[in-house]
């Protein structure tokens, strides 16, 4: 009798050990496909860049504004045009925005362009009143969104 009770006990052990395996291997398999969508979560959506944008240049705060763009970035002011090294880009804008520091600015319009990528088209009047139209193109690489365009363009009264 003592025998048969032994290998009824070490028969559940195995059958549970058998569960315990399974359910194991089930919740990590759950582990691992949802560890993409929280990495995922973690990189910055186009909505989320075009608000800090925007944020950083309602306050002028070149650092924010600049920690958006691609490397390389475009970027088009009144008197140059160029591709420009992340470095170079906040250097640029750093001197063009303390020059121009923000007084107002006004979003007028945001959308969609082919390909995924996304605009905004904004006024700004700076604290000499001189009024600017800007384009800010965003977009995607490696889930990671951007601004891979800038222009200042000078409005004409």
């Amino acid at each position: 009798m003592q025998v048969c009770t032994t290998s009824f006990f070490a028969s559940m052990i195995k059958s549970q050990s058998k569960i315990s395996k399974s359910v194991l291997s089930a919740l990590l398999i759950i582990i691992l496909a949802a560890i993409p969508s929280i990495a995922s979560a973690q990189n910055s959506t186009i909505k989320q860049v075009k608000n800090k944008c925007i944020t950083a240049l309602k306050k002028n705060d070149t650092e924010s504004f600049v920690s958006t763009f691609s490397n390389p970035v475009d970027i088009s002011l009144p008197n140059k045009e160029n591709s420009y090294s992340k470095t170079q880009a906040k250097v640029l804008m750093k001197k063009f925005l303390s020059e121009n520091k923000t007084k107002s600015f006004k979003l007028k319009q945001s959308g969609k362009s082919t390909g995924g990528s996304e605009f905004i088209i904004a006024s700004l009047i700076t604290d000499k009143g001189v009024k600017y139209q800007i384009y800010l193109l965003f977009t995607l690489s490696n889930g990671e969104a951007h601004v891979h365009l800038v222009e200042f363009e000078l409005e004409e009264e």
